[in-house]
């Protein structure tokens, strides 16, 4: 069975046919003794090399489970049968890649791994000479499809990126255009409610209130609008990150009802980041997560710390969290899930964590809140 459209066309441009197929699962007993070789082999180049290395981190335990991915993905490469489901299972697996990070041009060397170990173990299997010749014939084809398929998801990404930017791009013409004239209103209104505050009882002042907040979260808007249109880019400035993580504390009210944690080792070392837009970032994630917390209560945890030469900033807390089927989606603009929130401020943490050369991410906590990840790769002293 094949799916037709990308995998029909795959399978014509590698020349995969039905006789391949069952070539394929014919050598599954004779071979499926050699996969755990492989895998074990493709772990030890992975842990060799420290850029590829450093997407996996959950440590041992999330190497043993992508072991056990391994050896069912080796099982089905030769089941015989590559329908939608295959398909879809294959491009499952691209994504994880994408949302982990992994570059794609690990995906050649790990293929290549794969290959070379299935072919090793092809000429070492008690065979006759004929299923020998197609089934390295077979094994070349199967492989290059499977990295046809996993790549694709990376065009997909990229595909999205471009999408992003193009919204990005549109945001900063309509920022240049209005940004700056919508604030001389605001500030009218702010200082006209002010003034009329002096003569007005307690019931209309808190109608005044409201006003102002309104005001303040147009004036936020319309900064992070700004700011997202037009970041500059970073200028590094030796930091010290557990003062950061003081003034970070200090700096945000924190809601009754709610805890605001902070772990930076005092003896963390110094980094070369740009302060500024750091801490705006922080600034960002930490009063979204105070904000998702405050209507039930509970814990907001920022953590700083270093994986190797990488900084790792983690803020989690204790609200709704994202819906698990948006997880991928919080950092794009205008995208947001909060009640009078037009989605800019996370898509902006994104911006400036790109231009520092980091990535970020929201991860799943089942249920238990939100959890934002910040990753920057070697910001020297």
């Amino acid at each position: 069975m094949r799916e037709p459209d990308l995998l029909e066309q795959l399978f014509d441009y590698v020349g995969f046919e039905d006789g391949d197929a069952s070539t394929l699962a014919s050598l599954r007993p004779h071979l499926e003794g050699s996969f755990e070789g492989i895998v074990d082999e493709f772990y030890e180049v992975i842990l060799r090399t420290e850029a590829a290395r450093e997407v996996f981190r959950g440590g041992e335990a999330q190497i043993e489970r992508q072991k056990t991915q391994l050896r069912g993905w080796l099982k089905s490469l030769f089941g015989g049968t590559y329908d939608a489901a295959y398909l879809e299972r294959r491009a499952r697996i691209g994504r994880v890649h994408v949302r982990i990070r992994l570059d794609q041009k690990f995906m050649f060397g790990a293929m290549n791994i794969v290959r070379t170990g299935l072919h090793r173990a092809l000429r070492e299997a008690d065979l006759d000479g004929a299923l020998r010749r197609t089934g390295h014939d077979a094994i070349d084809k199967i492989c290059d499809v499977e990295l046809a398929v996993m790549l694709e998801t990376y065009r997909d990404r990229y595909v999205e990126e471009q999408r992003a930017r193009e919204r990005v791009a549109t945001l900063g013409h309509l920022a240049a255009s209005i940004g700056e004239e919508l604030r001389n209103p605001l500030a009218v209104i702010a200082t006209s409610t002010h003034l009329v505050r002096k003569h007005t009882g307690e019931s209309a002042a808190r109608h005044l209130d409201k006003i102002e907040r309104q005001v303040h979260a147009g004036e936020r808007i319309i900064g992070d609008l700004l700011a997202l249109a037009g970041a500059d880019d970073p200028h590094p400035e030796t930091l010290d990150l557990p003062t950061l993580a003081r003034d970070l504390r200090e700096a945000l009210p924190v809601p009754p009802g709610v805890e605001l944690r902070v772990k930076a080792d005092p003896e963390l070392p110094e980094v070369s980041l740009d302060g500024g837009q750091i801490r705006q970032v922080l600034l960002n994630l930490l009063s979204n997560a105070l904000e998702a917390t405050e209507p039930t209560g509970g814990v907001v945890e920022l953590s700083i710390r270093f994986e190797g030469s990488t900084l790792v900033m983690d803020v989690r807390d204790d609200g709704p969290g994202f819906p698990a089927e948006l997880v991928g989606r919080p950092f794009e603009p205008l995208f947001t899930t909060a009640e009078g929130s037009v989605g800019l401020g996370l898509a902006l943490c994104a911006q400036i964590i790109a231009k520092h050369g980091g990535t970020i991410e929201a991860l799943d906590r089942d249920g238990r809140g939100a959890h934002v990840r910040v990753r920057i790769p070697s910001p020297p002293p």
